[in-house]
């Protein structure tokens, strides 16, 4: 019976390290997607930042979809739908407030600041600092983003525009 027992506690212990490598092995290449895919919604938020649609193509993938319907699919559409927002908020800035990233998807909580020195949905320029929340979810493909949704705060947006 000890004999046994023995054994069985040897083979319990054999199986645990030929498992043990695998599992590590995958945790870290989870952490390395991971990180990879924080590192790209950073680059993405440079690239708002500095208004700097050149970097758009090591970011976007060409087929990449949006699921907004507020622009068009496609990196071209991006990059248009990009220098729009740009004309109508020159000094835009993105801020990321939170990230979850998991696999193949990014989740990022944004605001974003802007001067309303424009008209903007029919409400004339006010010259006031305004900002909008956002909640975008990405999915990642071969390193870039591959697909997209999001939810904009409007409501709140469009009460700082009227003043009230």
């Amino acid at each position: 019976m000890t004999d046994r027992r023995l054994f069985l506690a040897l083979a319990a212990a054999g199986a645990t390290v030929a498992i043990a490598p695998r599992t590590t092995a995958r945790a870290a290449s989870a952490a390395d997607a991971n990180a990879a895919n924080s590192a790209l919604l950073d680059r993405y938020a440079a690239a708002i930042n500095a208004h700097d649609t050149t970097a758009f193509p090591a970011i976007f993938a060409e087929t990449y979809i949006q699921h907004s319907g507020r622009s068009p699919s496609g990196l071209a559409a991006q990059v248009e739908n990009f220098h729009r927002i740009q004309e109508t908020w020159p000094d835009i800035q993105m801020h990321i407030e939170d990230r979850i990233i998991d696999g193949d998807k990014v989740v990022a909580r944004c605001i974003y600041t802007a001067t309303h020195d424009r008209t903007v949905r029919g409400f004339a320029a006010t010259g006031k600092k305004i900002s909008f929340a956002t909640i975008d979810i990405w999915r990642v493909e071969g390193s870039r983003f591959a697909e997209h949704w999001d939810l904009v705060d409007t409501a709140g947006l469009e009460k700082q525009l009227s003043g009230k």
